[in-house]
């Protein structure tokens, strides 16, 4: 007999503090939860985990699918049983793959993102054999390049932690939380197991990969491209888009050379904006719309850990915290609303960056999440308003990372303040201890940033103070975080999700239709379907 069980609720104390693997050892405390022998539980499977620390001492949340011996003491439970088939449905939905129309042979993907790649991987699995085009490197390339960078402070334009195989999320957390309900979701997170991620992001309600795991997989990901079908190139720019009365008919390269296609995916991503302005030039229908700018604030993990679960020790069983912290705006509307985003619990920062005399900073974390230090994202939202083009809002930000890699001394050395100094209007830094690689410098964020954006974070910063007492006391801020959202959302028609040019589609964060690799991927796949539902 199968049946369902949401909310198994396992408080702290009823864990033992050494219990690693608590997800393979629950039988007992199903048996007692249902008030049945133990032998009567005879295998489950985890369908959600989360952790609730709201009140006391953290507990773990299941929802679970329980194959229980059919006997007279389970008698009672007959009818909540389901079947078999039904929880496969849920577990391993199946991804249609519809045939490729006529006409639909290699089409161009400008992009490696998961936007890009979960498009090219439904398109190569049709048969369509896509060419899947991108600026940077392969992902070992690329992380040889990282390293480099690390060594000798030189940029590889092309090549770092915003370009590349991957995109941005390649070196990233790896986070996979998301807000949409789009039935893709669970598809994406199917293919991302069978490419070598955790298993557990299947259930886990706050899943992450890790950046140790995520280069990992996203080769295995484009190799299932290739062996479908699909087609990689690497360390070629596109610079313009090939346009003959109305239809996108392909695109051409820096190097000049003409690259024909029935159809082009642009999934260009958040670093892409020479090639949003170069679209943008060209005609292609958009809107300005709101975007975020904020700073990396770090605190030791064990500080977190210490607020968040009310436990001097963390045990073995629970993951370093996370937290989620929004600040409304006034009802006035002159303070605006901070939220945090981005949460890398465990993790370090790290220069995200794609051009010369540039610094952003960004977060990651391994699988493991062992590092000292958590930082987040405290993010303010930017009005289209204040921008007459999209180019003005893309110089906003270049002016912004030209001006903290000078407050850093030049050299990707972050610009850093104490969040207690940064609310008082003061140059302070206590102490330089960071996971950020090439070190801190004591500068003004606070005048850095636009009036309104610090009025915001030191209001914002406060309040986060009275819940999370230490917030200040123990918070750092280091550099300016401008990666967050596109400001530019092109166009799409609803039906077809082409763009206002025939034939050209754009998807994912860098066309201002996601905002994180789960909705990326799913944006991508969603256009991949159209495309495959046209006729060429």
């Amino acid at each position: 007999m199968l049946i369902k069980l949401n909310n198994l609720t396992i408080r702290a104390y009823l864990i033992p503090a050494e219990s690693a693997g608590i997800d393979l050892n629950l039988k007992n405390y199903i048996a007692s939860h249902l008030n049945l022998a133990p032998e009567n539980i005879l295998s489950y499977d985890i369908l959600s985990k989360s952790i609730d620390s709201r009140r006391g001492a953290p507990a773990l949340v299941y929802s679970l699918a329980i194959r229980l011996a059919d006997n007279e003491a389970t008698s009672h439970f007959s009818k909540y049983s389901f079947s078999e088939k039904e929880l496969e449905a849920v577990l391993n939905p199946e991804l249609k793959v519809p045939a490729a129309p006529d006409g639909l042979k290699n089409p161009i993907i400008v992009g490696t993102g998961p936007a890009g790649l979960f498009a090219a991987l439904l398109l190569a699995r049709a048969g369509c054999d896509p060419v899947i085009i991108d600026r940077g490197y392969d992902v070992d390339q690329r992380a040889a390049d990282i390293e480099k960078f690390h060594q000798t402070r030189e940029l590889n334009p092309d090549s770092n932690y915003l370009i590349g195989e991957g995109g941005a999320g390649t070196f990233s957390d790896g986070k996979l939380y998301t807000r949409t309900r789009d039935p893709r979701t669970r598809n994406i997170l199917n293919i991302m197991i069978s490419a070598g991620a955790p298993k557990e992001i299947a259930f886990l309600k706050r899943p992450h990969i890790g950046s140790d795991i995520l280069p990992v997989m996203v080769r295995n990901i484009r190799q299932q491209v290739e062996q479908a079908g699909g087609k990689f190139i690497f360390g070629v720019k596109v610079e313009k888009l090939m346009i003959k009365d109305g239809k996108c008919t392909g695109v051409i390269t820096s190097s000049g050379e003409e690259l024909e296609a029935p159809a082009v995916i642009m999934a260009h991503g958040l670093s892409g904006r020479e090639l949003t302005d170069k679209l943008v030039d060209q005609g292609v229908e958009f809107k300005l719309k709101g975007f975020q700018i904020g700073c990396r604030i770090e605190h030791p993990q064990q500080f977190i850990d210490e607020n968040q679960y009310r436990m001097r020790q963390r045990p073995k069983w629970l993951g370093p915290a996370e937290y989620h912290l929004s600040n409304r705006p006034h009802f006035n509307c002159r303070v605006a609303g901070v939220t945090s985003f981005c949460m890398c619990p465990g993790g370090e920062i790290v220069a995200s960056t794609a051009e010369p005399g540039q610094l952003a900073t960004n977060g990651m974390s391994r699988y493991s999440r062992a590092g000292k230090f958590a930082n987040s994202c405290l993010i303010v939202n930017q009005s289209p308003e204040l921008f007459t083009s999209a180019s003005r809002a893309y110089k906003f930000l270049r002016e912004l990372e030209q001006q903290a890699f000078t407050l850093g001394g030049g050299d990707f050395t972050a610009p850093a303040q104490d969040a207690r100094a940064f609310v008082k209007g003061k140059l302070g830094l206590k102490n330089s201890e960071t996971s950020y690689q090439f070190g801190l410098k004591a500068a003004r964020l606070d005048q850095l940033l636009p009036v309104r954006t610090t009025e915001a974070l030191t209001a914002a910063m406060r309040r986060f103070d009275h819940k999370f007492h230490g917030f200040l006391k123990f918070g750092k801020l280091v550099g300016i975080e401008t990666n967050v959202s596109s400001p530019v959302r092109f166009l799409r028609n609803p039906e077809s999700l082409e763009s206002s040019v025939n034939r050209l589609y754009v998807a994912g964060e860098g066309a201002g239709f996601a905002g994180g690799i789960l909705s990326a991927a799913a944006d991508g796949l969603k256009v991949a379907e159209k495309m495959l539902e046209s006729n060429y």
